[in-house]
């Protein structure tokens, strides 16, 4: 079976919202309360550059792997106009009932792609947006294909995980479903060049060092203010031990990548 394959497979069975195959996620979401724990600080720095001061109002945007649906459904009802793309048709469908019931079908468009072969034409989009996705992906196929979509002035916005933070490289050799070790390439400085240069003008801010404990409050004991506490202020701590202490970014768990074609 390919890799493609698996991924498909693994992720058309795994319809729990927070990723870790904890069983199907039924009825409509709370989607104010998924969000709570959706804008971390990296999700704030990556909305920041993905419309800018303009906000996502008439955009045509690109979400690659939009897993549950989440991040679509909040640009949905920010009167963005979404396209999705997923490899995942059980993701999908789960997308497509939620957009319904909650009146937003006609401004979510969805469609079972692989990120390296994208179905639209050159220049289609004014911004494409990844999270945790391009690690599951060919990164040079699924780079160049989000460098072709979006138009001349267009953004690319894309949050994805790093290799070496001991934090995170502890809890998925033990605690992370066993399947992410072989349906996962975890990024590097390498790979972000790799993204970069798909898009020639790129910027990259690295995110969470110590403060990736502050996620207990969303993947082990959902909490969302003791989250949004906790993560605050460690993620002060953490911005400040960055500047002063510039090759512990190496240990980051996120980067976040802005390009712009």
């Amino acid at each position: 079976m390919s890799k493609q394959n698996s991924q498909r497979g693994y992720w058309s069975a795994n319809l729990d919202v927070r990723n870790l195959g904890g069983g199907a996620t039924s009825g409509l979401l709370d989607l104010n309360r998924e969000l709570e724990f959706y804008f971390s600080p990296e999700q704030e720095y990556a909305l920041r550059h993905l419309w800018g001061n303009e906000g996502p109002r008439r955009k045509r945007i690109l979400e690659i792997g939009c897993g549950m649906g989440v991040f679509a459904l909040f640009l949905a009802r920010q009167d963005a106009e979404v396209y999705v793309v997923d490899i995942a048709p059980s993701r999908l469908d789960f997308l497509r009932g939620q957009a319904r019931g909650l009146g937003l079908s006609h401004q979510i468009h969805i469609v079972c792609a692989a990120a390296e072969a994208l179905p639209f034409p050159d220049s289609y989009f004014d911004a494409v947006y990844t999270k945790s996705v391009l690690i599951h992906t060919q990164l040079e196929k699924a780079a160049a294909e989000a460098a072709r979509v979006v138009k001349t002035g267009g953004v690319g916005v894309f949050v994805e995980p790093m290799r070496h933070n001991p934090f995170a490289s502890l809890y998925r050799y033990t605690l992370a479903p066993a399947e992410w070790r072989d349906i996962t390439t975890y990024f590097d400085r390498q790979r972000l060049r790799i993204l970069a240069k798909a898009f020639g003008h790129a910027r990259v801010r690295f995110f969470f060092l110590f403060s990736f404990l502050a996620f207990f409050w969303q993947f082990g004991i959902r909490n969302g203010p003791l989250f949004k506490t906790s993560i605050r202020l460690l993620s002060a701590v953490d911005a400040a031990l960055f500047r002063l202490f510039p090759a512990l970014r190496r240990f980051a768990w996120f980067a976040v990548l802005c390009a712009r074609k």
